[in-house]
């Protein structure tokens, strides 16, 4: 099946990168899919936070490709969810907080309100502070005795300019060394989780509780999307990020667990089931999707 399109406006000019792993994690008090990019960078899914904010995808989207920096951090993936391959849209990791520094905090969800506040403030003051040191002036502006003194500015940008260079030249040699290692990574992970298989086959049964595995984890993800779909298809008074804050509360709630990925791997049939159960009294139709046998490692 051809990969489709997660829709608003064409995104034509974005480039689609090679998956090379992909897995949702818990972020912002929601769950929010991260992939790695064949060359090692690891992007977050635009769609997940701009959910778990309660912001409008289209236009986020729209500024982050209108914006001459934070654009070139955007990158496309064919992702498997419950409907099928369908391409969305990512950013890297290292532009998320930029990005998050530009969001207006009256616009997104009450709960998050003051979180984000706080990490805004953060950042600014942490990004004048790294420009102060690199201008040798005083962080404090009542401290600059001289306003002659602001030349060093200029100097500065100059400086850095030069370092941002070296550093671009640095990182190419770190994501070709990456591309050159995956291959033993992904085969000492086998040897890893092998031998954690029969670590806990030998575990007294007290202690042989492992929580569900990255793939499964990935499965349960994809069906509690197509479960707040309908959801916000049935009502819609319901935004998206709502429907799917209020699904994994449900599934948190029902196994009492502070995160989703700690469930028990013996109760993951059983929330499967919840899942499709709930998926069938919205919509009275069944939700089929096949389970992925390695979602997380994408080869595509």
């Amino acid at each position: 099946m051809a990969p489709s399109s997660q829709g608003d406006e064409s995104e034509d000019d974005i480039a689609i990168y090679r998956l090379a792993e992909q897995l949702p994690v818990t972020l912002l008090e929601s769950v929010v899919l991260a992939v790695r990019r064949d060359n090692g960078q690891v992007y977050l899914s635009i769609r997940d936070i701009c959910a778990a904010l309660s912001l409008v995808r289209s236009a986020q989207q729209r500024r982050l490709r209108n914006h001459a920096v934070l654009s070139t951090g955007l990158g496309r993936f064919s992702i498997q969810t419950a409907g099928g391959p369908q391409i969305q849209t990512f950013i890297e990791l290292e532009k998320v907080s930029a990005w998050l520094l530009g969001v207006n905090a009256a616009r997104i969800n009450e709960a998050m309100r003051a979180r984000l506040i706080h990490f805004q403030t953060y950042l600014v003051r942490e990004v004048h502070a790294a420009f102060s040191r690199l201008t040798g002036l005083p962080e404090q502006s009542s401290a600059i005795e001289d306003l002659d003194d602001l030349g060093r500015v200029d100097t500065a940008l100059t400086v850095l300019s030069e370092r941002q260079s070296e550093i671009e030249q640095s990182q190419d040699r770190a994501r070709q060394a990456w591309r050159e290692m995956h291959d033993e990574m992904a085969a000492l992970r086998a040897r890893v989780e092998a031998l954690e298989g029969q670590l806990q086959a030998a575990a007294p049964p007290a202690q042989n509780r492992p929580a569900i595995s990255r793939e499964q984890r990935g499965f349960i993800y994809q069906l509690v999307q197509a479960w707040a779909d309908a959801a916000t298809a049935a009502d819609s008074r319901l935004s998206p990020g709502a429907a799917r804050a209020a699904c994994w509360v449900a599934v948190k709630k029902r196994y009492l667990l502070a995160k989703y990925d700690h469930l028990p791997a013996a109760q993951y049939e059983d929330c499967v089931a919840f899942i499709r159960a709930q998926y069938r009294a919205l919509t009275r139709s069944d939700l089929d999707a096949p389970e992925q046998q390695s979602l997380d490692l994408g080869g595509l």
